[in-house]
């Protein structure tokens, strides 16, 4: 039997509704950080053509640490008449003529996966301030006369409603705005991270890893090894969303990155004898850090440390267990099907 089709069947989307429900067809993956930089590297194009326009010089970047980004200029402004229609309407295909962020986005695909997006900006002497959330505006837009120069404000945080990890990419921003800086050196282009003062391992792991982490397995201890004194810590996970992918490992000695050594062999042995796998099993999606620091007042080189210390190897390997033990207790579940999992490779 054929299936008849009418007119009053077809639902018509707004713009909203459409990215909403189908956000990666706009801004790319949601479930890593590719479209969280996305929506940044968009809000900062409407300066950036201004830039090559010659109506704005400056133009500055502010990634909280709630995960709320600030993009301020000292550009022309927007009209208050205009500004709906930009936060809401699709644009012309032919512009704008810069397009920094994922296959030419727009504000208003910006402000729909947003929750708030917020506009102050002034042009013509005239001070316009509105607020949206996942793009539908919260009240009325203010409108009065401006008390500072021309430019805009445009301050948001990526909806976690849409978005699996809300914190922006810090290496890969960087890396975009220094091209940027290199690329218009008549701009002043500054960026900035607030909150990223000493925050313990675990955050250090999130910082490297592109995308969600999940639960981490944790511990830090001081341990007494032929050398001394030695702190420990520790900090392990595998994202659901690993896809095979080689373990990621961070070791630091002292205060300083290290890419082999006692304290790195020791953790992979911790892991190994956690999962009940042999030597020769891979480790496919492990994130992990380590960090140790012991009196190396004997050794002229901190480096030299890197020969085998049987006190270090065995220090780290019982962190790890430990860490590891630390988290089954807290989610049997998840550590069951982890030691599945590895057991099906």
């Amino acid at each position: 039997m054929e299936s008849e089709y009418t007119a009053d069947m077809i639902q018509v989307l707004t713009l909203r509704e459409s990215v909403r429900k189908r956000p990666g067809m706009y801004i790319g993956s949601t479930d890593d950080s590719a479209g969280l930089l996305s929506l940044l590297l968009e809000v900062v194009s409407t300066p950036v053509e201004q830039i090559l326009l010659g109506r704005c010089a400056r133009v500055d970047v502010r990634v909280d640490a709630d995960d709320f980004v600030t993009v301020t200029d000292d550009g022309p402004g927007v009209p208050a008449r205009s500004l709906a229609d930009l936060l809401e309407q699709p644009v012309d295909v032919q512009g704008p003529r810069v397009h920094l962020a994922f296959r030419g986005m727009s504000l208003a695909i910006v402000n729909a996966v947003s929750d708030p997006f917020e506009v102050d900006t002034v042009h013509g002497g005239e001070q316009a301030t509105v607020a949206y959330a996942g793009g539908l505006q919260r009240g009325p837009m203010r409108v009065s006369a401006a008390s500072r120069p021309s430019g805009t404000r445009v301050r948001f945080r990526p909806d976690p409603q849409i978005f699996q990890c809300t914190r922006q990419p810090r290496a890969e921003l960087t890396q975009r705005l220094e091209d940027l800086a290199f690329l218009l050196p008549a701009m002043a282009l500054s960026w900035s991270f607030a909150g990223e003062r000493a925050t313990g391992l675990v955050e250090r792991l999130r910082a490297e890893l592109r995308g969600p982490l999940g639960d981490v397995a944790y511990h830090k201890g001081e341990y007494v090894t032929e050398d001394g004194p030695t702190a420990v810590e520790v900090a392990l996970a595998w994202p659901t969303e690993s896809g095979g992918r080689p373990p990621q490992i961070l070791g630091f000695t002292n205060l300083q990155r290290t890419e082999d050594g006692p304290h790195l062999t020791g953790l992979l042995r911790g892991v190994r004898d956690f999962l009940r796998i042999r030597r020769d099993r891979g480790l496919e999606g492990l994130v992990a850090a380590v960090a140790v620091r012991f009196d190396d007042s004997r050794y002229r080189v901190q480096t030299k440390y890197r020969l085998a210390s049987s006190g270090l190897y065995s220090a780290v390997k019982e962190a790890t267990s430990t860490a590891l033990q630390h988290w089954t207790e807290r989610f049997p579940e998840a550590a069951k099907a982890l030691r599945s999992r590895v057991k099906a490779r």
